[in-house]
């Protein structure tokens, strides 16, 4: 991440989940860059992306039960896109551990163009 925003790179992450959610996920994984609720998958949908109906489900945070809401459920898809807002990059197969470094090669290859 710090690579990325030496780049100029701003990450943003999209889901389906509610804010609630997404501040506790920030919190336990200790992000840093923004979330934001698409619980409706108008978004996802905007960039194609599969949605699927959501629903509740429990998790362990800190040593307590959380129920936590997701009113949809999209698939993990990864988007770059430049400065003239053109998408250069759109993974369909993202393998979560691989994709930073994937999106990294990127970027810094497009900043030597």
């Amino acid at each position: 991440m710090n690579r990325l925003v030496e780049l100029d790179v701003e990450v943003v992450g999209v889901s389906g989940d509610e804010v609630k959610n997404h501040q506790l996920f920030k919190k336990v994984h200790d992000l840093n860059y923004t979330l934001l609720s698409d619980e409706k998958g108008e978004v996802a949908q905007k960039f194609g992306v599969p949605v699927k109906e959501g629903g509740v489900f429990e998790t362990e945070i800190d040593g307590e039960k959380v129920a936590l809401k997701r009113g949809v459920t999209c698939s993990r898809w990864t988007f770059v896109i430049d400065q003239e807002r053109k998408i250069v990059l759109k993974n369909t197969t993202v393998k979560a551990a691989e994709d930073s470094k994937q999106v990294l090669e990127l970027i810094e290859a497009l900043k030597k163009k």
